[in-house]
């Protein structure tokens, strides 16, 4: 299954090789597991706390907040329809950490600077 998320991803890899104030400002690392209308599952590892930031599908590599969400909200997320913190109150996004790291989510999905048409 295709998940309408990748093109967000793709561009929040691009943009975090880029950006290195965003890279500063966000400074932790995060396990997204995104849930399709099928129920098929994709894990994306966004870090920007190592000294390369990276964002791919490395399972493995040690995060400081899990969080799990269904392909359409994280969609609702990135295009600004749906506040972070609004989807975690309402049980659309479960988080596991630190949740003031994990607001600054919104930093990176930041729906100003996302390009993609979704």
């Amino acid at each position: 299954m295709a998940f309408k998320s990748d093109v967000v991803f793709e561009e929040i890899k691009e943009r975090i090789q880029t950006d290195k104030e965003m890279v500063k400002k966000v400074g932790t690392s995060f396990r997204m597991t995104i849930t399709g209308s099928d129920g098929t599952t994709k894990v994306w590892t966004i870090d920007a706390k190592s000294d390369t930031p990276y964002v791919g599908d490395d399972a493995t590599r040690p995060v400081e907040i899990d969080i799990n969400i269904k392909d359409s909200d994280f969609i609702a997320i990135a295009s600004g329809k749906l506040k972070p913190d609004q989807a975690f109150m309402q049980g659309k996004m479960k988080l596991k950490g630190n949740i003031a790291k994990a607001m600054k989510l919104r930093t990176i999905l930041d729906p100003k600077m996302l390009k993609a048409k979704l």
